[in-house]
């Protein structure tokens, strides 16, 4: 624990967590008290323990009566903390931290926090994250550099961590880009790997698609997963039928004549579909991980979600096996661009031969002549 009056830097959250507003004040620690230790509570690692950790405030936090109850949670500089809250008809709406976190201690309605921390130091970032008391697993891949991130999902006994990757806002970028989520019974806690610089208005179009009528299958937080899920998982459906309806069109261009296609167009299609393939595999691969996690973690409840799970595995497989076949049809317009270009060099060589046999013979009688 931090004195609060070790604040030196930007404004922090002050989430009130407690029972009441009433709770009898805490009691400063004498000086030579030892320091209080926290225990990280797997269930809300947002509440763990009790009193302050250090805020990056200019102006030094005071307790007050509810000191007890208060956590102070530091928001690092340009860092954004967005909360939602679930109604009982499946519609979202947004709130503030400490609405959200109030509300999924108690159990009390079902919430979604949102934490975009940014490109930022490695090490500032665990910092933060460690002030979180979040399990030590999810915080050893969190704080770790993006392009570390790979999709798996982990199930703790009261929580869960999935991560999955998904197509960045400019899809033909070559980085990759990752969802990580922290799954409770009521509070889903996500984190994305995408620099907000290159995110561009992926999070607005986002939050327009969360916030519309029946997109929750459930109003739970592990509704608010799959919905996540889904919108990533549409994109890259998107993206793959776009993919195909660019190969067919390059298809019709080469029955008429091949020589208007450049390699250049096949080797672009074929980096595209390998790209899309991953994130197509990898999102497949997620979703049956996450079927089968359910029995063992209180943070997954898909008891009323099997079917909306059950469509999605099907689409990630469907768009597999469209995927492959795109790779047969971008392997066969490639074959036929190298043959165009085989019968060219052919046809050049028949005219040299034709040149050499009408030339050889005078090259020679001239020769003989001198």
């Amino acid at each position: 624990m931090v004195d609060p009056s070790d604040d030196t830097d930007s404004p922090s959250i002050r989430i009130d967590v407690g029972p009441d507003a009433t709770a009898a004040p805490a009691q400063a620690p004498a000086q030579s008290q030892a320091p209080l230790v926290e225990v990280a509570d797997e269930g809300f690692p947002l509440l763990g323990g009790v009193g302050h950790i250090r805020s990056y405030s200019g102006t030094s936090e005071v307790s007050t009566a509810s000191t007890a109850s208060v956590r102070t949670i530091p928001a690092l500089p340009d860092m954004q903390i967005r909360c939602h809250g679930i109604d009982p008809n499946g519609l979202m709406f947004d709130c503030s931290s400490k609405d959200a976190l109030r509300g999924a201690k108690r159990g009390k309605g079902n919430f979604w926090i949102d934490i975009d921390a940014d490109e930022r130091d490695a090490d500032e970032l665990r910092a933060w994250l460690g002030d979180l008391n979040l399990p030590l697993f999810f915080l050893s891949v969190i704080a770790e550099r993006s392009e570390t991130w790979s999709t798996q999902v982990v199930a703790f006994k009261k929580s869960a961590l999935t991560v999955v990757r998904f197509l960045p806002q400019k899809e033909s970028a070559e980085y990759e880009t990752h969802m990580a989520a922290l799954c409770l019974p009521n509070l889903l806690m996500t984190f994305t790997s995408a620099p907000r610089s290159e995110a561009g208005d992926l999070y607005s179009t986002l939050h327009d698609y969360m916030h519309g009528e029946e997109r929750l299958p459930t109003p739970t937080a592990s509704g608010v997963l799959l919905a996540l899920l889904r919108f990533h998982i549409d994109r890259t459906s998107r993206s793959m039928r776009r993919l195909r309806k660019h190969v067919l069109k390059v298809d019709e261009i080469m029955d008429r004549n091949v020589a208007n296609v450049s390699i250049d167009v096949i080797i672009d299609a074929k980096d595209e579909l390998l790209r899309l393939l991953a994130c197509a595999e990898e999102q497949n691969e997620c979703l049956v991980a996450l079927e089968r996690a359910e029995a063992d973690t209180e943070g997954l409840d898909f008891v009323h979600l099997k079917g909306s799970l059950g469509v999605l595995i099907a689409t990630t497989s469907a768009m597999e096996r469209m995927a492959l076949r795109l790779e047969k049809q971008v392997a066969d317009l490639r074959q036929r661009y190298e043959g165009h270009q085989q019968e060219k060099i052919n046809r050049r060589l028949a005219v040299l031969t034709v040149l050499s046999a009408v030339f050889l013979p005078l090259t020679l009688f001239s020769g003989m002549l001198v």
